[in-house]
């Protein structure tokens, strides 16, 4: 191996432990788990029903960063750039602006469970709720949620998206397991 190969391996290895101490990985589990998860635009979508407009189908292409504190029972997203690609007027539209997501208060956590909701009574949407919920899988998160402007027919949006963990994430945590397995 190379010189440069070799100090290149060596950054990355480093960067997987620096990781998993820091994701607590490598002691107790933690009771805060912060993770990036990147959406499967083949099964993402939002849906915008315009009332007399029609229907918009738009797959959803991005990313977004999840913190859950167990313990605390809360949860919240940090970082969410995702955007709406489709037919329409939503097209290129930040999934995180329409559905406020770094708003959303967690109202229920569990192992396997995350809902969110925002109460709003704003000017552009006076009235319209949001609801999220996430269901957490062993390799993915489902997304599912909804709001409507309420209006007599108003627009209704509707979510069904699918996030795994991204592939650099994985990778790190990985190497950094090898390395720990390697050491004992």
């Amino acid at each position: 191996m190379s010189g440069e190969a070799n100090k290149k391996l060596k950054s990355v290895v480093c960067a997987g432990i620096v990781t998993l101490v820091l994701a607590g990985c490598a002691t107790a589990p933690a009771a805060i788990v912060t993770n990036t998860y990147e959406f499967l635009p083949d099964e993402s979508t939002m849906v915008y029903y315009g009332g007399w407009g029609g229907r918009f189908d738009y797959s959803i292409e991005g990313h977004f960063q999840l913190t859950v504190d167990f313990d605390a029972g809360i949860a919240s997203f940090e970082q969410v750039d995702a955007t709406l690609l489709g037919e329409g007027h939503l097209n290129g539209q930040s999934l995180g602006d329409l559905f406020h997501m770094t708003e959303l208060e967690s109202t229920y956590v569990s192992d396997a469970q995350i809902d969110f909701l925002l109460e709003r009574d704003m000017p552009t949407f006076p009235g319209a709720d949001i609801h999220l919920s996430l269901t957490l899988r062993d390799d993915s998160v489902h997304m599912t949620g909804s709001f409507s402007e309420p209006l007599v027919d108003g627009p209704w949006y509707d979510l069904d998206a699918v996030a795994v963990p991204e592939p650099v994430t994985l990778f790190l945590v990985g190497l950094g397991g090898l390395m720990l397995r390697r050491r004992n």
